[in-house]
């Protein structure tokens, strides 16, 4: 199938509640192996409409995955021989890698159209993120897939999202993988978390650091913030994190999964503690805990003067609903006075607020 062709399906699905004739689109690009597509628009409002990508198999059918903007997942099947009344609904059960079935309900959204709709926590789109194979049987009928790069397709989607939302779709940007990980970028000024924390690469891990990355830097209003890319973000964050860069400062948020019994300032204490350790010149630091509209937000403070300039660092670390924390950082290299507002305790206020609402608390 030609590029324009597949890009234009992905565009003009019923799938995401667009006619066909209404859609525009793909805004940027997705390639993720054999997966392209972009960032669409509903062509009679101008209206952000979703992210979704596809690709085509021997069979003859066209896969897509998309995500719109209120967060929420659809996969949609498209064939150009099958037949079916707009509306019409299918029993289907997906099974991923041979396991237990997911027992979904389709809607034809066009003749040739199927799609499957699930919200953000869909234990289906769970399995699906980490699955190689997957075969969806209905009407008597046993369809198989060969799933690749779904481990980063998915965190992709997401990321397109959340660009769309802070730049618009005419800046949303390039989402293409594989890609290779600078050790260092501009959102590294202050540290990275060592040791690991215990954090395993995981798509899901990722997708919610990116939701929660553009969450925090809308809410604290920082000036041309954006999240980063996945080969813009440091290889230390990638498995569990996201980076963030504006005009004033960097940054990243990071997932940090329960173990033990520990705290959210043993969380502040690792992280201030590495940063010592980076430092080659003057190091002060600090701990504590702060009660934001009745909530507690645990919060590290860094700051180094050495031969690479002077560099301060804002943790906050907020009780994740999964268990664990989040860690938020805010990174100042202290070169013009922009960089050196965001550390005045007035707006390090504004930053424990916004790690609050970003984690829904």
């Amino acid at each position: 199938m030609r590029k324009h062709l597949l890009l234009g399906l992905i565009g003009a699905l019923v799938i995401f509640g667009v006619s066909p004739v209404e859609a525009r689109g793909p805004y940027g690009s997705i390639k993720v192996g054999a997966w392209q597509g972009g960032a669409y628009t509903d062509d009679k409002t101008g209206a952000f409409s979703h992210c979704a990508a596809g690709a085509g198999y021997k069979s003859g059918i066209f896969f897509i995955v998309g995500i719109d903007a209120a967060g929420g997942w659809t996969l949609g099947f498209m064939h150009q021989g099958w037949t079916f009344n707009v509306g019409q609904s299918f029993d289907i059960a997906l099974t991923f890698d041979g396991g237990t079935p997911f027992n979904v309900q389709g809607a034809a959204s066009m003749t040739n159209m199927v799609r499957v709709s699930m919200p953000v926590n869909s234990a289906l789109i769970a399995q699906f993120r980490k699955a190689k194979t997957m075969t969806a049987y209905t009407q008597g009928q046993l369809f198989q897939f060969t799933l690749t790069h779904t481990d980063q397709l998915l965190p992709a989607l997401a990321m397109c999202v959340a660009a769309v939302k802070q730049r618009g779709v005419d800046n949303v940007g390039d989402f293409n993988a594989p890609a290779r990980q600078p050790a260092k970028s501009a959102a590294a000024v202050g540290s990275s978390l060592r040791p690991d924390s215990g954090a395993q690469p995981s798509a899901e891990m990722q997708i919610e650091a990116i939701e929660l990355a553009s969450n925090f830097i809308m809410k604290a209003a920082l000036k041309g913030a954006k999240v980063l890319t996945r080969a813009e973000t440091p290889t230390e964050i990638a498995a569990s994190g996201a980076a963030w860069q504006s005009e004033e400062a960097s940054g990243f948020v990071r997932i940090i999964p329960q173990q033990g019994s520990m705290k959210g300032l043993d969380v502040a204490a690792a992280v201030i503690g590495n940063d010592a350790k980076d430092c080659k010149g003057k190091f002060l630091s600090a701990r504590k805990s702060e009660l934001v509209d009745s909530d507690v937000v645990f919060q590290g403070f860094s700051s180094c003067e050495d031969s690479d300039g002077a560099r301060m660092a804002n943790y906050f670390i907020v009780p994740r609903r999964k268990g664990g924390f989040v860690l938020f950082s805010v990174l100042s290299n202290m070169k013009s006075e922009p960089a050196r507002d965001v550390t005045k305790e007035e707006k390090v206020g504004d930053f424990r607020k916004a790690a609050l609402v970003a984690t829904g608390q």
